[in-house]
C-alpha cells in the first residue's frame, strides 16, 4: 500500500503570540553585579569582551619537595602580582587549600577522623620587603578556614604590581585526600597544593567563596616555573613542559619520550621491567624536576616510583604540525591501562577535529590512575582518574577529565558560581566517542535517564542558582546532566554545523578569559542571529522538568490528527513514530523551536493509507520526565 510522503504532515501551532510580549520576555535575568560589567563596557551585549575588558594574572616561581615517607608538602615560592584592574587594591585573599585538612575547616565532602592533618603551616609571608605578622593575633594577616586575608602594607595601583614571598608545609593523609593525595605504595597526585592569589574580577571582585571540597577552581592565568624536589627513584610528571629530562631520566627513557612526541602509536616509555631494573631515573639520592607552564589557570603534578608511563601523540594543527602528546601513567596490571594513551588520543582528535572543533591548546594531556574504583578529578593539562572495572566507564571518565582542559581551565570558567559551564560540557562531548568504541552501552540512554529521574523534583535546582549554594541531592543534576542535555536538544534545534559554528566562536572569543554565562548565551545568540532566550530560560533559569505527550488522536480516514502537549515548561524536540498494523514505522520529527510561541500544544497531520497500530511519543535519547502519557494504541 502506497502513501503520499511529499504531504506528510502540516504542522498547526495552537497559540495567541504577541509580538510586543514576546520581544520584552526575550531578556533574559541579570543580577546587578553581572549588570554593571556589560553596562561599563567590559563585556557586550553581542558576546563579544568589551574595550574595557581586563583580568589581574600573576607569575609563580615554586621550589617544592614532596617527602613520601612523611607524606609531606614543602615548598617556597616568589609570586609576582600584576593588578590590570581599574581599582586600587587595599588587600590581597589568598587560597590555602590544604587547610580544609583542619578539624575545624568548613567543609561539605564527606572526610574520616583519621584524614585531619592541621592544614598548610607558613613560616613566612613577606609583601614587597615587608614581612607581615602572621601570628593569631594579626591585624595584618587573617585566616578564614582556606582564605588568607591579607592586608597591603600600601595599596597596590592600577597597573602596578607587587612580590610576595612565603614558605609553607603541610601534611598529607597518608590514605588519600580530597581530590589529591597520597595512594599507598609511592604513588601521589598533588593537587590544591601551593598558597595561591585569589581571582579579582569586574563582577566580585575579589572571589571571597571559600574552598569547602564540592566546588572547585576559579583561577587567573598565570606562568609557572616550579621546581620539583623529589627522592631518586620518583618519576614525575606535570602541567607545562619539563625543561630537564636529560638530567632526571636514563638515555633510553628520553630516547622513548622524544619518540612518542611524534607517534601515532603507543609507545612504552616507562615499563614495569624498566623499573624493577632501576632503568628509569638519573641515579641520584634526589632529583628536581623543573617544569615551566605559560598562561595556565593552576599547576599540578604526579609522582610514583612504581607507575608506567605509555604515550603516543597526535596532529590537532595541520597547517603547523603541532602535535600534543597523550600519556597514560598507572599500574600495567590495570586491564585498560594498555589502551589509555589512544582512548587519550581519540579525545584529543574528537575535541580538536569535532566538538567543539577548536585544536587542544597545550602541549600534553596525562591520565594519571591512581587506586581508587572511579572517579576523577582534572587539572590543566592532568588528571586523576580513578580505575573503572567497565570499558565504556573508562573510556567515559578518560574523555571527561580531558575535556576540562578546555572547560573550566582554556576557557577560565568560575566553576565555583558556574559549574554547568565545565561539567555539563564535560558529560556531554564524550558520548559519540564512547557510542562509536562501545555501542552496547547507550552513554546518551543513560545520561538522559540521569537528568529525567530528578527533573521537577522538589529539590532540584537550575543551573543558573549559584553552584556553591546548591547542596540538595540533585547537585550533579544541575551541574551534569541537566546543562548537557540541554546542549544535546540545542544541537539538534540549531543544527550540527551552526551549533559547532557557535561553540568554536565561543571558545575562540574567550578563551584565556573568564567568560560568565551570559557570555555564552550572547555568542550563540549572535553566532545564531536569533534571540534564543525562550530556550535559555527554561533550561537554564527556571524550576521545571521535560514532559511532553499525546494529548488526543483523531482518524479521520486517511488522515491521522495527533495534539501534543507539551505539559513541562522545558522545550525538547519532537518525535513520533507511527506503527501500522502491516509492521512499518515511520517516523515524524519537529525542532524543539515548534514550542518557541507555542501555548503548550501541537496539531500534527499526518496522511497515509496505511492501517494504524500504535503511536509512539519521543524515544529514549529524549528527556521526558513522564513517559506514561507518550503511546496511543488502536483498540
Amino acid at each position: 500500500m502506497k502513501y503520499l510522503r511529499t504531504v506528510l504532515f502540516f504542522v498547526v501551532f495552537i497559540s495567541i503570540f504577541n509580538s510586543v510580549f514576546a520581544q520584552k520576555d526575550s531578556k533574559l535575568y541579570i543580577p546587578r553585579n553581572v549588570l554593571s560589567s556589560y553596562e561599563s563596557g567590559i563585556r557586550n551585549y553581542n558576546g563579544m569582551p568589551g574595550k574595557s575588558y581586563w583580568q589581574n594574572h600573576s607569575d609563580y616561581k615554586i621550589n617544592v619537595e614532596l617527602l613520601p615517607d612523611s607524606s609531606m608538602i614543602r615548598g617556597e615560592e616568589i609570586v609576582t602580582y600584576y593588578n590590570d584592574s581599574p581599582d586600587s587594591l587595599s588587600r590581597l585573599v589568598m587560597r590555602l587549600y590544604q587547610n580544609i585538612m583542619r578539624e575545624s575547616a568548613i567543609r561539605d565532602f564527606p572526610i574520616n577522623s583519621g584524614m585531619f592533618t592541621g592544614g598548610v603551616k607558613l613560616e613566612y609571608l613577606i609583601i614587597n620587603g615587608d614581612s607581615l605578622d602572621i601570628s593569631e593575633s594579626s591585624k595584618e594577616v587573617r585566616n578564614h578556614s582556606t582564605n588568607l586575608l591579607v592586608r597591603l602594607p600600601r595599596k597596590l595601583a592600577p597597573g602596578g604590581s607587587l612580590e610576595l614571598k612565603t614558605k609553607w608545609s603541610f601534611k598529607m593523609p597518608e590514605n588519600g585526600g580530597i581530590r589529591m593525595g597520597n595512594y599507598g605504595d609511592g604513588d601521589f597526585f598533588i593537587a590544591y597544593w601551593y598558597p595561591q592569589i585569589a581571582v579579582f574580577d569586574d563582577v566580585d571582585g575579589w572571589d571571597m567563596i571559600q574552598y569547602q571540597g564540592i566546588v572547585e577552581f576559579y583561577n587567573d592565568f598565570s606562568n609557572f616555573d616550579v621546581n620539583i624536589t623529589v627522592p631518586g627513584k620518583y618519576t614525575v610528571w606535570a602541567t607545562g613542559e619539563l625543561q630537564n629530562a636529560d638530567k632526571v631520566y636514563q638515555p633510553e627513557i628520553v630516547d622513548r619520550y622524544n619518540k612518542a612526541k611524534t607517534s601515532d602509536e603507543t609507545i612504552h616509555i616507562i615499563t614495569a621491567a624498566d623499573r624493577k631494573n632501576n632503568k628509569v631515573t638519573a641515579n641520584n639520592d634526589k632529583n628536581t624536576w623543573h617544569f615551566i607552564a605559560k598562561n595556565v589557570t593552576d599547576f599540578s603534578f604526579a609522582a610514583s616510583k612504581n607507575y608506567s608511563w605509555d604515550a603516543a601523540s597526535i596532529e590537532v594543527e595541520p597547517e603547523t604540525g603541532r602535535r600534543v602528546l597523550t600519556g597514560a601513567v598507572g599500574p600495567e596490571d590495570y586491564k585498560f591501562f594498555g589502551e589509555a594513551a589512544q582512548i587519550a588520543r581519540k579525545t584529543i582528535e574528537y575535541m580538536s577535529f569535532e566538538l567543539p572543533g577548536y585544536p587542544y591548546p597545550y602541549s600534553h594531556t596525562t591520565t594519571f590512575f591512581n587506586k581508587n574504583r572511579g572517579g576523577g578529578m582534572e587539572t590543566p593539562m592532568m588528571a586523576n582518574d580513578g580505575q573503572p572495572k567497565s570499558r565504556p566507564r573508562f573510556i567515559g571518565l578518560v574523555f571527561h577529565e580531558i575535556a576540562h582542559t578546555y572547560f573550566p581551565f582554556f576557557m577560565g570558567i568560575n566553576e565555583r558560581k558556574y559549574a554547568w559551564m565545565d561539567e555539563g560540557w564535560a558529560s556531554f562531548f564524550p558520548q559519540e566517542t564512547v557510542d562509536k568504541l562501545e555501542p552496547e552501552y547507550d552513554y546518551l540512554k543513560k545520561n538522559v535517564r540521569s537528568y529525567e529521574y530528578a527533573a521537577g523534583m522538589e529539590s532540584e535546582l537550575p543551573p543558573m542558582v549559584v553552584s556553591y549554594s546548591n547542596r540538595t541531592p540533585f547537585l550533579r543534576t544541575a551541574f551534569y546532566s541537566r546543562p548537557a542535555n540541554a546542549y544535546r536538544e540545542l544541537m539538534h534545534l540549531l543544527g550540527r554545523d551552526l551549533f559547532r559554528k557557535a561553540l568554536r566562536e565561543y571558545v575562540s572569543r574567550w578563551n584565556s578569559k573568564h567568560p560568565l554565562p551570559y557570555d555564552f548565551f550572547f555568542t550563540f545568540n549572535d553566532v545564531a542571529g536569533e534571540d534564543l532566550s525562550w530556550f535559555w530560560k527554561p533550561w537554564f533559569f527556571e524550576f521545571g522538568y521535560p514532559d511532553l505527550g499525546i494529548k488526543k488522536v483523531e482518524i479521520n480516514g486517511k488522515e491521522i490528527e495527533t495534539v501534543i502537549e507539551k505539559t513541562g515548561n522545558i522545550p525538547t524536540r519532537i518525535e513520533i513514530t507511527f506503527e501500522f498494523s502491516d509492521g512499518t514505522k515511520d517516523v515524524t520529527k519537529l525542532s524543539a523551536r515548534t514550542w518557541k510561541n507555542s501555548t503548550g500544544k501541537v496539531r500534527i497531520k499526518y496522511v497515509t493509507e496505511k492501517k494504524l497500530k500504535k503511536i509512539v511519543l519521543g524515544n529514549k535519547h529524549i528527556p521526558d520526565s513522564n513517559r506514561n502519557n507518550n503511546v496511543y494504541s488502536v483498540d
